[in-house]
């Protein structure tokens, strides 16, 4: 058993707050009534940030409810810096295919904090990416014919990205959200700089693989000063026109091994480029930041993995420690909770500068694992998925005029059609304005209970104590949610599959004279996988203050009552949990930790079984291939991915009595097809007993149910899920009567 215990309460330092002009009640309401609450949802275009009933703190009669938030202001995490998406050529390009009517139109739905979804965050590309419509690729510093080096920049330009209207866009985002910030990669130093003389990338094999590359092409040693004045002569380039860029990445995930421009940096490297670009930068008299990495979460560290780049050593020197003011993800590899470890051991913010993933659900998980900022990538593209220049080709030579030919990025945030020059948006550009919409750099995240019952939530407040609270309902029913803040409370009702943000004047208990609440120390637990245990917390308070207990992480089946601390603990997967509870006076709190040990058995029918909760499985390495990925847009948490042909995965199920049962299977497929007879069940024997197909459910994240009958015998068993084919994600399984 481990306890610890915290009480202090940091301040924090926010700017003030314009939330009131955003439309938030100045008025803490009437005092007979308490502080008033008012709220929007949004469930899709057809319901928009639409406004939902008026409520008031104090006024919850303490009914059933199925969903409790505890809110812990004593516990404040990082700031937010905005929700938004990337100006690269390609999505710049299609969005200057509209009229200018309807151009404007689509830019003011996605920016507009008043009419729109207010999308506040953008990442700008330091000459070309690896994602464009028209090539050639480019550099800032192309060489004329005959001249080999540049080190004073004197063929510095900016003029394709003029041509290429991103800064006619940048100013249209200007106008209707003058709050819009914007950050820069580079994804490559120009050609003349890299030691293979190569803008694009060169990839070999590694001496002794035929699978596995590295990147040949990397920066120059004499190249460091000069690529970091580079950096700085863009961000002068970019103020003339009146942009400020706040923030610079190190680079875009240096050393992939890629043929589209990428460069390798070593940890050295990476190091001094870090420094030079702090002296470059102040020299300049630019307040600009450094976000350093700009990779995989695996890229980071994985203590699970040899094969990881650890780009945290960076930080063994403490001159490129001091030099960073953030670390940047990416979310293609890896376990997100390294982002709350990377801010907890450095204390430097973490951002989500490049993914794919428009769920809401993501977004609202990443900010709980205190990510500050989340902006997608090359969100724009035609009817027919786009002309892209992005390969996964390790091929050196590839001829990348085919490559803009057949590659095709469907489904994108945004549709151009370039035949009736009109767009279209996905639903869930509605749910992110439920964040940006609401949300600005005043906000600081404050620590509240994890998902229950369905509702998830993330909650903010600037320095008045002004609070924003986001709240996703999973369910297909109207969800009744209690909010608990320094021992009140409300109620609201949060609308099937939408996502609220509910606005109010919070009244936080002072931490002055306040005695912190204690919780006592719990012995080890020891559950039966899919049966219930119970354990009751118990905590002190020498104020005799309202006491209110929650966790801000639990697995699937384990959920703690807000005002007993009574916990339930129905674990789905076996083996070792260390759960960790608080309870909290709103002016400080406590936690205490919970070991409990899982023995393993059959899921009996009706239960779900997580996809990775398998007993054995084939065809992915463990430890290498992350095929157990983190989604929250799945159940738990996590879901089954990279399935290939061949790969199987087995699972015990407990079987009362032998029948016929229907088999659901919740899937994903993202391919932009059916993948017809894709997965089967098998008995022990091998024998098939059903087989379906996945359809093609619009995304990765996107789950669907398919379902199928089989005939099981009675019994505690091993049935096999076996890929038939690949291309889809396994979220779980159920059997039901």
């Amino acid at each position: 058993m481990r306890r610890s215990i915290t009480a202090a309460v940091v301040v924090a330092t926010a700017a003030g707050s314009v939330l009131a002009a955003a439309g938030l009640p100045a008025s803490a309401g009437r005092p007979d009534r308490g502080a008033t609450v008012t709220g929007t949802f949004s469930s899709g275009a057809a319901q928009a940030w639409q406004p939902l009933p008026t409520t008031h703190i104090g006024r919850d009669k303490g009914g059933a409810a199925d969903a409790t938030v505890v809110i812990d202001p004593s516990s404040l995490r990082q700031r937010y810096t905005g929700v938004g998406f990337s100006l690269d050529e390609t999505s710049v390009s299609n969005l200057w295919k509209l009229t200018p009517a309807e151009r404007d139109r689509a830019i003011r739905l996605l920016v507009d904090p008043r009419t729109g979804a207010g999308l506040d965050r953008f990442r700008l590309t330091i000459g070309s990416p690896d994602l464009i419509e028209h090539l050639p690729f480019w550099s800032y510093d192309e060489l004329p014919a005959g001249v080999t080096e540049d080190f004073g920049l004197k063929h510095f330009s900016i003029q394709r990205d003029v041509d290429a209207h991103i800064l006619d866009t940048i100013k249209l985002i200007q106008r209707y959200n003058p709050r819009a910030t914007f950050f820069a990669s580079a994804w490559s130093a120009p050609a003349w700089m890299k030691t293979n003389n190569r803008f694009t990338g060169e990839v070999a094999l590694l001496p002794g693989s035929t699978s596995a590359y590295y990147q040949v092409g990397k920066l120059r040693d004499d190249c460091i000063d000069v690529f970091a004045r580079y950096y700085v002569k863009y961000l002068q380039a970019y103020a003339k026109h009146g942009v400020r860029i706040d923030a610079l990445t190190l680079l875009n995930e240096p050393g992939i091994d890629v043929v589209y421009p990428a460069m390798d940096i070593s940890i050295a490297q990476q190091q001094k480029l870090a420094v030079a670009i702090k002296r470059e930068v102040k020299r300049a008299r630019l307040g600009t930041d450094l976000y350093v990495h700009d990779f995989n979460f695996w890229d980071w560290r994985d203590p699970n993995s040899t094969e990881t780049k650890n780009y945290h050593r960076i930080f063994d020197d403490p001159a490129t420690r001091k030099a960073a003011d953030a670390i940047a993800f990416h979310p293609y590899w890896g376990d997100p909770a390294v982002m709350r470890d990377a801010y907890e051991q450095t204390g430097k913010p973490v951002h989500m500068t490049e993914t794919s993933d428009l769920s809401p659900a993501t977004i609202l998980s990443y900010f709980r694992l205190e990510a500050s900022s989340y902006v997608m990538w090359a969100q724009t593209t035609d009817q027919d998925g786009g002309t892209l220049h992005w390969t996964p080709s390790r091929d050196n030579n590839v001829d990348w005029e085919e490559v803009g030919r057949t590659t095709k990025w469907p489904d994108r945030l945004v549709k151009v059609d370039t035949t009736t020059k009109t767009f279209t948006v996905r639903d869930e550009l509605y749910a992110m304005g439920q964040f940006a919409k609401y949300l600005g750099p005043e906000h600081v995240r404050v620590e509240s209970g994890a998902t229950t019952g369905g509702v998830s939530n993330v909650v903010f407040k600037d320095r008045e104590d002004r609070f924003v609270a986001i709240l996703g309902n999973a369910n297909s029913t109207p969800s009744t949610v209690r909010v608990v803040l320094g021992g009140k409370s409300f109620t609201a009702t949060v609308p099937a599959n939408a996502y609220a943000t509910y606005r109010w004047q919070g009244d936080v208990p002072s931490p002055r004279r306040n005695h912190a609440p204690v919780l006592s120390a719990v012995p080890d637990v020891e559950a039966d996988q899919y049966a219930t245990t119970q354990v009751r917390l118990s905590a002190t308070d020498r104020d005799r203050d309202k006491l209110a207990y929650y966790a801000t992480d639990l697995p699937g089946g384990v959920s703690v009552d807000a005002t007993t601390g009574l916990v339930t603990i129905r674990p789905t997967v076996a083996g070792e949990l260390d759960l960790k509870f608080r309870v909290t006076d709103g002016a400080a709190h406590d936690e205490v930790s919970v070991h409990v040990t899982v023995r393993p058995h059959g899921a009996p029918v009706g239960a779900t079984v997580e996809a990775e909760s398998y007993v054995a499985q084939n065809g992915w390495t463990d430890g290498g291939a992350n095929f157990v990925e983190n989604n929250p847009a799945a159940s738990g948490g996590k879901n089954i991915g990279w399935t290939a042909a061949g790969n199987w995965l087995q699972y015990r199920v407990d079987v009362a009595q032998a029948g016929t049962y229907d088999l659901e299977l919740r899937v994903a497929n993202g391919t932009g097809a059916v993948a017809p007879d894709a997965v089967s069940l098998r008995d022990a024997a091998g024998n098939v007993l059903a087989k379906v197909s996945v359809p093609d459910t619009g995304g990765w994240a996107a789950y669907q149910s398919v379902h199928a009958q089989v005939t099981l015998p009675a019994g505690d068993q091993v049935v096999t899920l076996f890929c038939e084919t690949g291309g889809f994600n396994l979220d779980y399984l159920r059997l039901t009567a």
